[in-house]
């Protein structure tokens, strides 16, 4: 950071650049969902390197607000953000104020999608594994291949040419 900027300018540098961070998290956590629902495998993959990438950025941020005030301010866990702008200027203390609920809510935002995501994953998983319990009950624990075959009733690897 520039020496020059005062720490609340700094402070809403570091803000902005986090809610940055957490609209395009956003955007590629929407993505995912959608790849995932169109069984784009390749697109998903690229949408989950990027989160890793964009969620290293915004640690790394948010490191860098922890070290810009005194360490009394913010706790081990949670910053006290509200107790850092008490002692500035009533603009500095609204601006800052502002966007730190702004990025608050970007972040909840982006958990529920989080949490949508992970709730389809659960909700498919446990689909699928019902389809195979099903099928293997059926065929009494025995698998045949295409010609007749049987083969070892391990279904770990089973694909499915339906959409479920």
């Amino acid at each position: 950071m520039n020496k020059k900027l005062s720490i609340a300018e700094q402070t809403a540098c570091i803000l902005k650049k986090q809610i940055e961070s957490v609209e395009k998290i956003y955007l590629l956590q929407k993505d995912m969902y959608k790849n995932v629902l169109e069984r784009d495998w390749l697109e998903s993959e690229k949408c989950l390197r990027s989160l890793d990438k964009l969620s290293k950025e915004f640690k790394a941020l948010d490191k860098e607000l922890y070290t810009l005030v005194e360490e009394g301010v913010f706790g081990e866990d949670e910053i006290d953000f509200f107790a850092f702008t008490k002692s500035l200027n009533e603009a500095d203390k609204t601006a800052l104020n502002t966007l730190y609920k702004t990025l608050k809510e970007k972040l909840a935002s982006s958990k529920i999608e989080n949490e949508v995501f992970s709730s389809y994953i659960t909700h498919a998983q446990s689909l699928v594994q019902g389809v195979i319990n099903i099928i293997s009950e059926e065929r009494n624990g025995k698998c045949y291949t295409r010609t007749g075959k049987h083969v070892n009733a391990d279904m770990t690897s089973l694909v499915l040419n339906e959409t479920l």
